[in-house]
């Protein structure tokens, strides 16, 4: 294994020689950050500086004096920060957060305003309608005000509906060659003579004759026979216009419906293994008796098909057989066949991969397990709890052999030290109807003898855990079809951990609890952490799976992003996965990571193809990196016109505050924290009714997740640290805003016990691998950081009178268990609704100070909220006639009813003052 990375980090020098010596200059490249130019950069004149009109400040950017200025005005985002960046589709969306070229500087005259000059003259001038956004202090993005006028997709446009002058080429399957210029004169003025088409090393091809089929599309033919397969570039002199000829013409039609991967016959008289390689001019398949095989058993050669399969088939029954391929192809920029790149690489559609950098296992199909007997949980009905397998197992009290596995997950009658049950029956007890799983897809982990070397002794990293390995969350997916390797029992062989997931499901299944997992179909990880390795994709054909620029290098601001656009047979993967993850193990339904780079075609494909009751929800915030994608309204989109159900992050910034760096309190943390400016916010977050959300089951609420900082860290009571203590007054009030929230609902594994990543503080800390470094941000991104994220489930039920200040965990957990019942109740059924209701559905109560907020739902809950800082008393409040039993206090909630107090019981068609303690709520169900 050892071996095959040294291989890889190899090709990734091999890479860089490649393309800098052979792919062309471009137009891209021509206005590409130039790193030597540094502007000053408030330089916008002193009256325009304080004559900027509102719009123009939400705008994010004037034109003057031929030059651009970025703003960015703080105070209409209520924020404070201390640095300010812009990026976006100018500069590759890179999300360097340091890099100065991008850096805005905070005005003397005008102290919330930022600004950043660019000149229209320079190497870093804007093209007209490109899509940018700012971000702020450790790399908040922040969405267009709504006062802006140029929004489209989650981003602020440049000059939007202009259009700059644009020369764009594919190469059909014909041998021609389809034109598109914008901006420039009618194609029908146009003959042969007016381009120059090149190949890959720049000899020129001569051009036959020109064809106007539109006022800016045409065809070229050139005079002799051009290989679709290779590369070429077509230019118009006349404006210094150069652009790739893409294959786009070709590929958007080239498929296949014939299974991929290694199949057994049901019979077990033939294995045949088929790969999807369209630009292949032959692959190679290998046959190993072992995963640790230097030599293979066995060389077969594959036959390509007319749709580009490669395929090839054994008579005999090939289960648990090691293989891999080479894929061979000509040397032009973009490619990375076996020519240049001399590695074998693994199937994408493999059931099993050793370990990513390992070989790829033939294996039957699983037998999945059997459905939930109630059903999948509707959208609006579901209460989803996002946990990390190994986060949540490290810590159990279990055999060394299945902590950090799928079988600890499942392991029943397990308790800590006081007597608290922990692990799956804390799960089963906290009601949460189903498991939102972090990926378990398998994902890149570096190979243990290289990291131990590098860090068997580095105190930092045994600090944090992962000085003998390479802990990820796994968003970094190597291998869709496969399960991860490193989530099996010890011992095990390679293959078990799908029996082992399957049985994990069943075990939640039985429990009535749907199963859905977070699945990573961009940023794979091929390209992470800045390297380039040569799993399957990238060597295959990766501009045939990526998105790229015109020199057919990746783009985006992770390390790649999937071409599921103009792509049937990624489009095809994306969907295949799905489709088998339920076939083979009955999964219940997903969560898509970076699902607004997906093109919603694509998406919209995807909800169709599977039965609609499989859960979807799916990140909306980042757009495509390429521009032909995010101009496309079919295939961009943002929350307004989203395919899938979202997360809504308007609700979670009302509810608790931004997941930036916290400073104040009293502003940081949102309605729940004390900012009253957001209750108009929390108003349209409990009625899921911003105005892109439609119904309430297009956005799903939540108030932290796994990359944002812990809601125990953000309501700290000291030092934004959670261990040191939590203000439980504003937590309790952010569960209760969740909770009474209409439409779907999604926690973060262990918020209900106060999880912290207080152990590492906001602190950037660099590694060195043997391929390049490593960056570990601290809590604030936590993602390689073990021990940050364990559950340390010693707090899970403390007994108060072993610890008397430990006491708050057990309230918490007790606390967040019987919002989560009450919400499944009978009595919660108000708050479940997928359909849009009425403009009476809910009856708010508005007293003039805007700590306090109430609300009447279906004229059968009442939630009374206070934020301040002292006792409220909502006067004359007016109840539907009934009988009205408190059900949640600021220590309690309990669906059968709170029984002391004053107000514990109220009676309906009267008038009442009900007295709400400070930082707290009640909630009140009619009978």
């Amino acid at each position: 294994m050892f071996h095959h990375f040294t291989r890889l980090v190899c090709c990734l020098t091999v890479l860089h020689f490649f393309v800098a010596s052979q792919a062309p200059a471009i137009w891209a490249q021509e206005q590409a950050v130039s790193q030597s130019n540094h502007f000053q950069p408030d330089q916008l004149p002193p009256a325009k500086m304080l004559q900027l009109t509102e719009i123009e400040r939400a705008s994010g950017y004037i034109d003057l004096n031929e030059t651009t200025f970025f703003v960015f005005d703080s105070s209409l985002y209520n924020l404070n920060p201390n640095h300010v960046v812009v990026t976006g589709e100018f500069r590759g969306w890179d999300q360097d957060m340091q890099d100065p070229d991008w850096t805005l500087t905070r005005s003397g005259q005008v102290p919330t305003i930022w600004t950043l000059a660019v000149p229209r003259s320079s190497t870093k001038a804007i093209r007209p309608s490109s899509p940018f956004k700012f971000r702020i202090d450790d790399g908040q993005w922040i969405d267009p005000h709504a006062l802006a006028v140029n929004k489209q997709s989650g981003n602020l446009i440049y000059r939007m509906g202009e259009k700059p002058a644009r020369l764009r080429a594919e190469m059909l399957g014909n041998g021609t060659i389809s034109v598109s210029l914008d901006a420039l004169p009618e194609v029908s003025d146009f003959d042969p003579a007016d381009f120059r088409l090149t190949n890959a090393v720049g000899r020129d091809v001569p051009l036959q004759s020109f064809k106007a089929q539109g006022s800016t599309i045409g065809v070229l033919t050139p005079a002799e026979a051009i290989d679709r397969n290779r590369v070429y570039y077509l230019e118009y002199p006349a404006m210094n216009l150069r652009t790739l000829c893409r294959r786009d013409g070709w590929m958007r039609h080239l498929q296949s419906s014939k299974p991929l991967g290694a199949e057994v016959a049901e019979d077990g008289s033939q294995t045949t293994f088929r790969l999807f390689a369209p630009r292949a001019t032959d692959v190679r398949l290998y046959l190993y008796e072992q995963a640790e095989d230097e030599k293979e058993s066995k060389q077969l050669a594959m036959v390509r098909d007319e749709d580009g399969i490669w395929e090839s088939s054994v008579d005999s029954d090939l289960h648990g057989i090691y293989y891999d391929f080479s894929v061979h192809g000509p040397s032009d920029p973009g490619n990375y066949f076996y020519e240049t790149h001399p590695v074998r690489i693994s199937d994408p559609y493999a059931r099993v991969s050793v370990d990513s950098f390992g070989k790829c296992r033939v294996w039957r199909a699983t037998k999945p397990a059997t459905p939930l007997k109630n059903g999948r949980p509707a959208m609006e009905d579901v209460v989803a709890y996002e946990v990390h397998v190994e986060d949540f197992t490290l810590d159990l009290p279990v055999d060394e052999d299945i902590k950090g596995t799928f079988a600890a997950m499942t392991k029943t009658g397990l308790v800590n030290d006081s007597g608290a049950p922990v692990g799956f029956d804390h799960l089963k007890r906290l009601g949460v109807n189903v498991i939102h799983l972090m990926p378990v897809q398998e994902y890149l982990h570096y190979p243990d003898d290289v990291w131990q070397e590098a860090f068997a002794d580095d105190p930092y990293m045994i600090k944090a855990g992962v000085h003998k390995s390479n802990y990820q969350w796994g968003y970094r997916t190597t291998h869709a079809f496969a399960i991860e390797t490193r989530y099996r029992t010890k011992g095990t062989p390679h293959g078990a951990q799908r029996d082992q997931f399957r049985d994990m499901v069943q075990a939640f299944h039985d429990h009535d609890m749907a199963v859905i997992i977070d699945l990573v179909p961009n940023h794979t990880g091929e390209n992470m952490d800045g390297r380039h390795y040569l799993f399957n994709f990238n060597a295959i054909d990766l501009p045939y799976y990526h998105r790229t620029d015109e020199d057919l290098n990746h783009i985006g601001p992770f390390g790649n992003e999937i071409k599921t656009e103009d792509r049937p047979m990624v489009q095809r993967w994306l969907i295949d996965q799905c489709k088998d993850l339920i076939a083979e193990f009955g999964i219940d339904g997903f969560r898509i990571d970076l699902a607004g780079q997906i093109d919603k075609a694509s998406l919209i494909k995807l909800r169709e193809a599977l039965d609609p009751d499989v859960i979807i929800y799916g990140e909306p915030w980042i757009a495509p990196s390429d521009p032909d994608v995010a101009a496309n309204p079919d295939w961009s989109w943002y929350k307004s016109d989203a395919p899938i159900t979202y997360f809504q992050d308007g609700a979670r910034n009302a509810f608790k505050g931004p997941t930036s760096d916290p400073t104040i309190k009293a502003t940081d943390r949102g309605f729940a924290g004390g900012d009253a400016s957001q209750r108009h916010n929390v108003q349209l977050a409990i009625s899921n009714g911003f105005d892109d959300e439609v119904v309430p089951n297009r956005g799903i609420n939540y108030l932290d997740i796994h990359d944002n900082w812990t809601l125990a860290d953000q309501f700290a009571t000291t030092d934004w640290d959670g261990r040191k203590g939590v203000d439980e007054g504003p937590y309790k009030v952010a569960a209760g805003l969740l909770m009474t929230s209409l439409g779907p609902i999604v926690v973060h594994g262990g918020t209900e016990m106060m999880r912290s990543k207080g152990l590492f503080p906001n602190q950037e800390v660099t590694k060195l691998l043997p391929d390049g470094m490593l960056v570990y941000h601290g809590k604030k991104d936590s993602y390689n950081l073990r021990n940050a994220n364990l559950f340390l489930w010693q707090n899970a039920g403390i007994d108060p009178e072993k610890d008397p200040a430990s006491h708050q965990y057990t309230n918490m957990i007790n606390y967040w268990r019987g919002l989560i019942e009450l919400r499944q109740s009978d009595h919660g059924r108000c708050l479940r609704v997928g359909t849009k209701p009425g403009d009476d559905y809910i009856q708010w109560i508005l007293p003039a100070n805007a700590h306090h907020l109430g609300y009447i739902i279906d004229a059968s809950m009442m939630v009374l909220v206070n934020t301040a800082n002292d006792d409220a008393t909502f006067q004359n409040v007016a109840l539907p006639a009934g009988k009205w039993r408190m059900v949640a206090n600021d220590s309690v909630v309990d669906v059968n009813g709170v029984a002391r107090g004053r107000d514990a019981i109220l009676r309906g068609a009267r008038l009442h003052d009900v007295t709400v303690p400070k930082t707290s709520l009640k909630i009140f169900v009619k009978d």
